[in-house]
């Protein structure tokens, strides 16, 4: 079934957007009012109600809005600085295992194990195919 010709269905319709050019610049005072003395970790979700607005929308300029996707970079900067230096000289306050989380999770970070043979000389490294080992 065709539309009738009459109708233009080019246009966007639906509600215009609030993204301002303006909350790129509101980061910084958003995360002036984080912090480990405000007991505020930055984060994504953190800006979202400082603006009024849902994260899902944030999100949404991030993909339209070049320097808005930087600008919530700029967030995840701020909360790894402040995880690891927290989870460094943190103090009794810090939970080293949510600082562990976050830092895995949101940044990359990976914890690594040093498996060594305890500064013995190595023999030599056999390989066996799957049906001859025991």
């Amino acid at each position: 079934m065709s539309l009738p010709k009459r109708y233009n269905y080019t246009k966007k319709t639906g509600r215009p957007t609030k993204y301002k050019e303006e909350y790129c610049e509101k980061v910084y005072k958003y995360l002036a009012t984080t912090g480990k003395e405000q007991m505020e970790l930055p984060m994504i979700e953190g800006f979202a109600l400082y603006l009024d607005i849902s994260r899902s929308t944030l999100y949404k300029w991030k993909e339209e809005h070049s320097e808005f996707s930087d600008t919530l970079d700029q967030i995840m900067v701020y909360q790894k600085l402040q995880l690891a230096n927290d989870g460094i000289y943190g103090g009794k306050e810090v939970n080293a295992t949510i600082v562990k989380l976050l830092l895995q999770n949101n940044h990359g970070m990976r914890e690594r194990q040093d498996v060594t043979s305890g500064d013995e000389k190595l023999g030599r490294l056999v390989i066996l195919p799957p049906d001859e080992v025991e």
